[in-house]
Order: structure tokens, then C-alpha cells, then sequence
């Protein structure tokens, strides 16, 4: 609290920490210890940190936090990069409401009470290949957000150019569009620029450059709470903290949001593994579905999901990742009926995978970081057959161990599809796709993406005399051609070179190793 009049501010510091562990395993703490020891000396109440780095294997550096006096809420997701925390010191009055962290690492959302008054607590790190986090924060705080909203964190971006660079451009970064429509939909206001309209205010330093990435937000109806805000120099991270002083309105009659009315107990998830399903992600997937006249063997109809969609999220969410996390299935979970050529499932079972199915679709990119050959004539097209499949284990667990990680996804860890993918009754290894679930068209599409990557030959892009040897060039002279190319919405594979027969033969195998059934049509036109 601050000491200037007591229970009269509420002290807030962003601050992109770069890593809150030391470089050397034997005194890991080191840096963590600097840190709380500097935010003492500002006299933060609340911290929002970015790039904590904390992975699945490193997070008990938390508990020395802990053990120094303060609440601790944070993400899992890389010791090599992103993660955010937000801390609170004890002794300010605080009672936790709820939480949301977003899958892939980018943000935490905190539901509380500080001194009786509600407020939505949110950390934000905007990495800057990550071009939809904000977006989803944003379709979720637009439901959820009530009481008190404080918006901080690293956005990766300056407002103003001019203003917020050193030397001042006029290029705006991509990120700044996307900055300013989500706060434009919330409403938000930058604090700096309310309270010190004509100073610079810099928060980060690279070489002889500088910018103001740092920032927090309010809405427009609470920014007269806003008391000061300055920053401080220091030499531990590249940027600076940025530290608020807000006003405290005190509270005796408490509001509970809608996001915790159906929630049991105000007791916090133990949960810190990586890749937890986020309570944005099962919003995202409600607010999609489409009402249907479909009897449901649960009763459950859609429209009920709608209608209760922001006091859902927080239920639905422990359920999901009670079972992410135990790679196991609710009984009676995925019964559903046969209707027609498609079978019908509960509503709770086709949000889940559809929350998997869009985690795995966000891995569907061009294949390669080369270029694709253009006006090449189709030689051969790849379908599946329509209807219910079968599909061998090991094809897909080939496929998914492929797959590489990306900034705005949770790690590829998709244990759960063994359970979700029922077996063939005579044999363990086929798994069966069923029309009517959201994983299945997800599973073909990777299923083509994979065979996609088979299908490529080397460039060398290089032009140098001195490497026509072949024996001298070096790794960036290689350039990957894909003579392939996959049109997910009709779900064909098109292959753009001839294939000789050793190589069609090899490729047959390939496809017939997936257990799946294609057809393989030669084009004889051109």
C-alpha cells in the first residue's frame, strides 16, 4: 500500500521482466530476488509481469514469490519465452474471485475484490508474432469484464510514432490497428497519455532507441481515478517498470460478476499445467454454435448454452481440463445417436472438440517457408471417401510429432484424442471418425498437410560462381520447393510433378498407411 495516506492508493507496476530466473542453474533465484527487492522499494501493491518465462518444468520459482509475501497468479507456457504473472501483495485487502489464462501464454485475466470494490485484473504480453491474442482477449473481456477493469502489460506496439519512439517515425507497426481496436471495443483510454499528454514516457530501451511499448489502459468512466503515473530506471530488464497510483473506492456491499455467479467456492485452481483450455476459447466456441432442433440425450439444448454463456465458461472450463489433464473422459461424455449420415452429440462434447479442433486447425499453414511453384499443372489429386473412417494410431501420432510449435497455440500435446477417438473393435490401432464431430474434418485436413510435406524438391537460390560445385553453399542457399498443394475446404491434395513409378508406389504406401480410404486420380488433360 502506499505510504503517502494509507488505504488511500492502490500502487500497480507494469513491468516486462525479460525472464525472472537467473542464467545459471546453480542460483536460479537470483533474479527473482532483485526483482522483488526493487518492487519493494517502489512500493508496489499489484505487479503485472511479462515474459516470466516460466515452462511446465520451471514454475516453482513461484513459491519463493509466495513465500515473500505476496499472491501469485501466472501462466504456463515456455522457460524460453512469453508468460505473464500478476502479483499481489499481502496485507492489501484482496479476496479472488476467479481466473482465465489464455492458452498459448499471452494474458491473465483476474477476477477479485481490493478493498470490497470488484475489479478485472488483466496482464497482457503481446508477442510480436502473436496477431490474434488480442482479438480473443477481446471478445472475451466484451462478456466477462465488470466492476473496476485495469488493462496492462507489453503491447509490442507505440500509439503514437511521433510521440512514443525515439528517434520519432511516422512507419506504424501492424500491431498498432490491432492495439487500437481493442481499445476502441473496451472503451479504454491509454493512462500515460491522460495524465501526461506532452511527455515522452519511455519504457523501453534497445541500443540508442527507445519507445513507450508499456502501457495500462481504463475505461473511460473510471480514468479520474487515476492519481500518477510515472516510470523508473533500471538496468535489470530492457525496460522499465511503469508504476499507477489509482484512488481506492471502498466497498461494503459486494458484486458478484456474472462470470462466478454459478461458481461453488471461490477456491483457487491448483492446475499449472501448460496448455489448459482457456474460458476465452469456451466462449469463442458457444458464441459459434448454431441452435438446432436436434434432440440431445442430455436434454441440453444449444440455445441454453447461449443464454448462460458468461456463467458457463468458468464451469465448463474446470470439467475440460479435469480431463485434459487426466487424458480421460467423463462417462457417458461423447454418447450421442446416429441421425441420418451424421451422429448427434451433447452440446458439452462438441465444445470441447471443437476448442481441440481449433487449436489443431491454427497448425494447418503453408507447409514450408519456401515458395511454392507457380502456374504448375495438376498431376495427380488426393480425395478420401466420404462417410465414417478409420484412421491408424500411429499415422496420427506421426502427424501431430510434426507439428511445430507456433506463438499463438499451446504446446502440440494432444494426448487427450486417445481417448476421444474410439477404437475398432478389432484392432486398437484403427481409430474411427465420426460424422458430426468437430475433430474429424480437422484430422483429414492434417492428414493431407502431412502427406503435402513428402511431396518437395531443393532450390539452390544462390547465383554465386563459386558455389556451381555444389560442394560450397551454405544452409540459406537451399531454398525448399513444394511441388504440392492441399485446398482444405474441398479436402483435395493436388500434386503439381510427375511422379515416377518407384515414387507413386512410395507414395500409395504413405496414404495407405494412414488407414484412411482415397481415391488417387491421374490428370491426363494437360
Amino acid at each position: 500500500m502506499s505510504s503517502q495516506a494509507e488505504h488511500e492508493y492502490l500502487c500497480f507496476v507494469t513491468w516486462n521482466t525479460n525472464g525472472i530466473k537467473g542464467k545459471k542453474t546453480s542460483n536460479s533465484s537470483a533474479k527473482i530476488s532483485k526483482l522483488l527487492n526493487i518492487l519493494s522499494k517502489l512500493q508496489a501493491d499489484i505487479v503485472f509481469m511479462q515474459e516470466t518465462h516460466v515452462g511446465p518444468k520451471c514454475y516453482q520459482i513461484f513459491e519463493k514469490v509466495e513465500k515473500e509475501n505476496w499472491h501469485v497468479f501466472f501462466t504456463v507456457y515456455s522457460p524460453k519465452s512469453k508468460g505473464v504473472a500478476i502479483l499481489i501483495k499481502k496485507g492489501v485487502p484482496f479476496e479472488y474471485i476467479c481466473h482465465d489464462e489464455d492458452c498459448s501464454g499471452g494474458y491473465i485475466v483476474l477476477f477479485c475484490y481490493l478493498y470490497g470494490e470488484l475489479y478485472t485484473l488483466v496482464n497482457v504480453y503481446n508477442h510480436k508474432e502473436d496477431r490474434i491474442v488480442l482479438g480473443r482477449l477481446k471478445e472475451y473481456l466484451i462478456e466477462t469484464a465488470e466492476g473496476v477493469l485495469v488493462v496492462g502489460g507489453d503491447f509490442n506496439t507505440v500509439l503514437d510514432p511521433s510521440f512514443d519512439r525515439k528517434p520519432s517515425t511516422s512507419r506504424h507497426s501492424p500491431f498498432r490497428a490491432i492495439l487500437e481496436d481493442f481499445a476502441v471495443s473496451l472503451n479504454l483510454k491509454d493512462t500515460w497519455s491522460y495524465k501526461s499528454p506532452t511527455e515522452k514516457g519511455f519504457t523501453r530501451r534497445q541500443n540508442k532507441s527507445f519507445s513507450r511499448l508499456d502501457m495500462f489502459f481504463m475505461p473511460e468512466d473510471k480514468i479520474k481515478r487515476v492519481y500518477n503515473i510515472i516510470t523508473r530506471k533500471q538496468d535489470i530488464s530492457d525496460h522499465y517498470p511503469l508504476i499507477l497510483k489509482l484512488t481506492v473506492h471502498k466497498k461494503t456491499e459486494k458484486q458478484i460478476p456474472n462470470v462466478a455467479k454459478w461458481l461453488e467456492e471461490d477456491k483457487l485452481n491448483s492446475d499449472v499445467t501448460a496448455g489448459k483450455i482457456s474460458g476465452a476459447e469456451i466462449l469463442s466456441v458457444i458464441k459459434s454454435l448454431t441452435n438446432s432442433e436436434e434432440h440431445r440425450l442430455d436434454e441440453l439444448e444449444v440455445y441454453s448454452y447461449k443464454r448462460f454463456q458468461c456463467s458457463l465458461t468458468e464451469i465448463l472450463k474446470i470439467h475440460f481440463n479435469i480431463m485434459l489433464t487426466n487424458k480421460c473422459l467423463y462417462t457417458s461424455f461423447d454418447e450421442s445417436y446416429c441421425s441420418g449420415d451424421r451422429r448427434i452429440f451433447n452440446v458439452d462434447y462438441l465444445i470441447f472438440t471443437q476448442i481441440l479442433a481449433k487449436r489443431l486447425d491454427a497448425f494447418i499453414t503453408p507447409s514450408f517457408k519456401g515458395k511454392i511453384e507457380k502456374n504448375l499443372h495438376t498431376m495427380f489429386s488426393v480425395t478420401f471417401e466420404a462417410g465414417e473412417q478409420e484412421i491408424k494410431w500411429s499415422f496420427l501420432l506421426d502427424t501431430l510429432n510434426n507439428l511445430k510449435q507456433i506463438p499463438s497455440t499451446p504446446s502440440p500435446d494432444f494426448d487427450i484424442l486417445d481417448c476421444i477417438l474410439p477404437s475398432v473393435q478389432s484392432s486398437r490401432e484403427l481409430r474411427r471418425l465420426r460424422v458430426g464431430c468437430p475433430l474429424t474434418n480437422t484430422i483429414f485436413n492434417l492428414a493431407l498437410k502431412h502427406l503435402e510435406d513428402k511431396i518437395f524438391y531443393f532450390k539452390y537460390k544462390c547465383e554465386e560462381v563459386r558455389h556451381l560445385s555444389g560442394k560450397r553453399h551454405k544452409r540459406n542457399c537451399k531454398e525448399i520447393m513444394s511441388m504440392a498443394t492441399v485446398c482444405y475446404q474441398r479436402r483435395v491434395l493436388l500434386i503439381h510433378t510427375k511422379l515416377k513409378e518407384h515414387e507413386l508406389n512410395g507414395f500409395k504406401d504413405q496414404v495407405k498407411n494412414s488407414g484412411l480410404k482415397y481415391r488417387l486420380k491421374q490428370n491426363t488433360t494437360f
